[in-house]
């Protein structure tokens, strides 16, 4: 469980808001306090970050982790409140080569929920595998969801890269 859980629930319960304070003296972080109480009952380690989002690290058997991410900020799509949970797997200052997206898009195709994209942040492209689901989804469906976006983008970084940077 987050070092910051116990902040979290005292600001929860001395505020009665939907939003909680990092620490003493910063600014009002909101986060969606569904996703808390979802990642509480995962037993995963998380923290939530300046934007309000969560971010986790997954520990594997084989010496290697992945971070990623579980939105807070959700979308409409139609009558669905739709969430994001992602994890950046390569990142390159050049762009991708044709072959790397072409094996991206490969995948995409074989995978059961989520898919690849490039996004640029900074100078930088990264390689992104993001799952978007419906934000009222039960705790075990997220966390099926968390350990699949981790796991795929995690081999995607070990194909590619060859390291466990990300």
């Amino acid at each position: 469980m987050s070092k910051f859980v116990p902040t979290i629930l005292a600001a929860l319960f001395l505020f009665g808001s939907t939003a909680a304070f990092a620490q003493i003296g910063e600014d009002t972080v909101e986060y969606d306090e569904r996703v808390e109480a979802a990642l509480q009952d995962a037993d995963y380690e998380w923290e939530i970050d300046s934007d309000g989002d969560f971010r986790a690290v997954l520990e594997f058997t084989d010496d290697r982790s992945q971070v990623l991410f579980v939105n807070s900020k959700t979308s409409m799509l139609g009558q669905m409140e739709v969430r994001e949970v992602w994890a950046v797997a390569a990142t390159s200052k050049v762009g991708f080569s044709s072959e790397v997206m072409k094996r991206l898009l490969e995948a995409s195709g074989s995978v059961k929920l989520g898919g690849w994209e490039i996004n640029t942040m900074g100078d930088q492209d990264l390689a992104i595998f993001r799952a978007k689901i419906s934000a009222n989804t039960s705790a075990s469906a997220l966390k099926t969801v968390v350990r699949a976006v981790a796991i795929t983008a995690d081999e995607m970084e070990k194909e590619l890269l060859g390291t466990d940077e990300l």
